[in-house]
């Protein structure tokens, strides 16, 4: 038997099996998207990975490409993501019902909590419910509890439990939770509660994680590091955050040093400019190019490693499988079985907010608008909404709505209202406007997804300062106090892609209110409408027309007169209509058309250039309105042809820019703003 052993070994000498490559991806959030360009040049140089591991971003990269995402399409699924959005709690656009868009597009900042305000601080800043539902999105088909080893390339990713310390290295179980614990940034992202462990961001113990990867039976480690260097003495003064993180880097220095020396290849990216939260779509694409850079500072290394990987093996090259990114949008709810694993990934929908808008433009000036939002009662059936204004026009809003079922809402509200501000006439000040103005609703309203439906009665007094207000006619009138109640009915349609620079979708208005003046005044009834629609050519060309107006059956004084100019909505009086080539507000007849069209122009990501025209026409008589509009008796009716040339720049803080206006009726002005609508 020994003699036919020594034969076989002499004569068939053992086939030694092939060194497996490990690939070790270091956690550095934004920084960490370098990977995608390390990856590419890997395969490139014909490496077979037959074992990835990550630490935070490096987990999220690194698990993806475990399943099948090449550094192509990881590239593009990056470059396209809404960062700003994703790195929050704040529902997408799409998912919520018109109402809510209609709000949420006025504020900078919207913190949910549950059921305190205490708890805004608890677990991090962010819930990560956003983060958590693309994961899942991206990672469909592995939402088992699997070995992670059993991948179509053997993967694992490094985490820590905040309640004893211990680091958890995950080789098994459901794969977007293990991504999501390991990129749970302390004070930043909710640490993930599963098991009776707090799970937090791997790299506060392990952010280069070689060890895991010789354990799980690598012969030669790939590594791509993108942690930034030992920070010197001037530059970690004054600056706390660095010197926190310099505590988190000096505890792990040996270790991580450990790892250096225990890699085959050690690609250090250069990530100087850039920090964890550069999740912008500039910084992210010359990171990836930067680790592109630095991997092919090795790429002769890389290709020795792939030729000597192939001389024991001529089945290396695997093909990548079908990533779950292609059934991502499958038609279908989620099964009833992933349901409590979807609850531990993004946690429940915050109930309650607090919110904060912020604008300043050269007419207002600066203004402020706190809000904040409960839900109550045990079926949370119950909405309390408070909201202060703070600037030129000062007010204070209190809410209360009662959920009925099948999306009906029964509502009642108070505001209160101070305003002090010019009408114009012909471009000149015609006189200065200062009232308080309480509101007064009560109502039925019932929104979905594209559509809002409100019906019910509103009583409006207005206290007028000293006023002196002239009729078309010149006809002066003293006026100190007016009141109405008025019932009736508002309908929106809007299926726009963006509130501020749309690229399609349609936008339909409609109001119908019977008002009964409380001072012996003839009962009147007033219309309005306005459509507006976003056509796109191409990626960055976008046509938007528009044509609204708004009609009285009976002369008014400026409550309810019809008024138009500026270029938001509503800023001076409820029934103010845009017009480009007038600021602030000018008085129209009892019939108002306003029509015209913005040709927009997107230069770059988030640079805006438009041109706008649009023309105004006017009268009392809806028997003869062009006519009268277009003659030369303004007392009858008047028309004006107005435009302006814009800038824009797209900011987390909202819009910013500035307009230069000009009209026939007021001389060319200017207009710069900054923020959101309000």
């Amino acid at each position: 038997m020994l003699i036919l052993l020594f034969i076989l070994c002499t004569f068939f000498p053992p086939v030694a099996a092939r060194p497996k490559v490990g690939v070790v991806l270091s956690g550095g959030g934004a920084k960490g998207t370098a990977h995608i360009g390390a990856l590419k040049v890997m395969e490139e140089a014909g490496i077979p990975i037959d074992i990835i591991v990550g630490t935070s971003m490096g987990s999220i990269i690194g698990g993806l490409y475990s399943i099948g995402y090449t550094p192509e399409q990881l590239d593009s699924i990056f470059m396209a993501q809404d960062w700003p959005a994703l790195l929050s709690d704040k529902s997408k656009r799409s998912a919520i019902d018109l109402q809510a868009r209609e709000q949420g597009s006025q504020y900078i900042l919207s913190v949910p909590f549950f059921e305190k305000p205490q708890d805004l601080i608890s677990g991090g800043l962010i819930k990560g419910r956003n983060i958590g539902n693309m994961l899942w999105q991206l990672t469909e088909g592995y939402h088992d509890s699997i070995d992670f080893r059993k991948m179509p390339i053997p993967f694992a990713c490094v985490s820590q439990d905040l309640v004893t310390g211990k680091e958890i290295v995950f080789r098994s179980g459901i794969l977007p939770i293990a991504i999501r614990s390991s990129m749970s940034i302390p004070g930043v992202f909710a640490p993930v509660d599963t098991e009776g462990m707090l799970l937090i961001d791997g790299g506060i113990t392990n952010n280069y994680p070689v060890d895991v990867a010789l354990e799980m039976g690598a012969d030669i480690i790939i590594g791509v590091d993108v942690q930034d260097p030992l920070k010197t003495a001037e530059e970690l003064k004054n600056n706390v955050f660095s010197q926190l993180n310099q505590l988190i880097d000096l505890q792990r220095k040996d270790r991580w040093q450990q790892s250096i020396d225990s890699s085959d290849v050690y690609i250090k990216v250069n990530v100087k400019g850039y920090s964890t939260a550069s999740f912008t779509t500039v910084a992210i694409d010359s990171l990836i190019n930067r680790g592109e850079q630095a991997a092919r500072l090795k790429i002769d290394t890389l290709k020795a490693i792939a030729r000597k990987v192939k001389e024991t093996d001529t089945t290396t090259t695997r093909p990548h499988p079908i990533p779950p990114y292609y059934y991502m949008h499958r038609p279908g709810g989620i099964e009833a079985r992933y349901a409590s694993t979807l609850k531990t990934l993004v946690g429940e929908a915050p109930t309650n907010s607090i919110n904060l808008g912020l604008r300043f433009d050269n007419e207002e000036l600066a203004a402020l608008l706190f809000n904040g939002k409960m839900q109550l009662g045990k079926k949370r059936n119950h909405n309390v909404s408070l909201t202060v204004k703070l600037g030129l026009q000062t007010y204070g809003d209190a809410h209360y709505g009662l959920h009925l079922g099948r999306q009906w809402l029964f509502t009642t509200g108070y505001r209160y209202t101070y305003n002090d501000f010019n009408v114009y006439e012909k471009g000149e000040r015609a006189f200065g406007l200062n009232f308080n103005h309480h509101l007064g609703e009560v109502g039925f309203t019932r929104s979905w997804k594209y559509v809002r439906l409100k019906l019910g009665a509103i009583y409006q007094l207005y206290n007028y300062g000293s006023f002196l207000y002239r009729t078309p006619d010149n006809t002066p009138r003293d006026i100190k106090k007016e009141s109405y109640l008025k019932f009736g009915t508002e309908y929106a349609v809007s299926t726009l892609d963006d509130k501020y620079f749309p690229t399609k979708g349609n936008e339909f208005y409609m109001e119908y209110y019977y008002a009964i003046p409380l001072n012996s005044k003839k009962a009147f009834h007033t219309a309005q409408i306005h459509w507006n629609a976003s056509f796109s050519f191409n990626s960055r060309f976008t046509l938007t027309p528009r044509i609204e107006g708004r009609y009285l059956t009976s002369e008014n004084t400026i409550a309810e007169m019809n008024t138009f100019g500026g270029q938001e909505r509503g800023k001076y009086l409820n029934q103010q209509i845009p017009f480009y080539g007038i600021n602030y507000s000018e008085m129209a007849r009892r019939t108002l058309v306003v029509a015209g069209f913005e040709a927009r122009q997107r230069i770059g990501g988030k640079h805006y250039v438009s041109g706008v025209f649009n023309v105004a026409v006017s009268s009392d008589d809806w028997m003869h309105f062009f006519k009268n509009s277009f003659g030369s008796n303004e007392v009858l009716g008047f028309h004006v042809f107005g435009g302006a040339i814009k800038y824009d720049l797209r900011t987390f803080i909202g819009p910013i820019g500035f307009t230069i206006c000009f009209s026939d009726r007021a001389k060319t002005a200017g207009y710069i703003r900054a923020g959101f609508n309000f």
